[in-house]
């Protein structure tokens, strides 16, 4: 009895696992991969984000890999884009890095906890018109599979 309910559960969790159906409401999605590049290099580490002018409100985007690359994902679970014009908005941001604390259980760590430490300083290093829906002159049109690679201008590291 134990070991069949066992092989059942487990069939029955490799099937659920396996289906990547769509929730109803949500159109045909199509594979899409962007390259993102700034200053000529790849931009790894940046958040990609599509927005749909005319309203729709699906969660499109990903976050991009060593080269640069990224697999776009609709609300973060199904692969691909549904197809229609986006925007194309693009973030990385980086904070200063904290000093180490002392060491734990000595006199100047209790004392380092006691005191207020000014917030870490955050910069970002993608252009403000690449960051907004509003201003980011990227756009794409989605009519099937799509692989393009965009440009998000010079490299800078402006204080947030």
């Amino acid at each position: 009895m134990k070991k069949s309910l066992l092989i059942f559960l487990f069939f029955a969790t490799l099937l659920g696992c396996s289906r990547n159906s769509v929730p109803d409401g949500l159109p045909k999605l199509v594979s899409v991969t962007l390259t993102l590049t700034q200053d000529g290099a790849p931009l790894s580490g940046a958040m990609v984000l599509l927005t749909d002018p005319s309203g729709n409100r699906f969660t499109i985007g990903g976050i991009t890999n060593a080269n640069g690359s990224v697999e776009l994902y609709t609300h973060g679970r199904y692969k691909g884009a549904p197809p229609g014009t986006f925007k194309v908005h693009v973030t990385k941001t980086e904070s200063d890095p904290e000093p180490p604390p002392p060491p734990f259980g000595t006199p100047e760590y209790y004392e380092y906890l006691k005191v207020d430490r000014p917030p870490t300083k955050t910069y970002s290093l993608v252009e403000k018109k690449y960051t907004l829906a509003e201003t980011t002159p990227l756009e794409l049109d989605i009519a099937g599979p799509l692989t393009r690679t965009l440009d998000v201008g010079r490299a800078i590291r402006e204080p947030l």
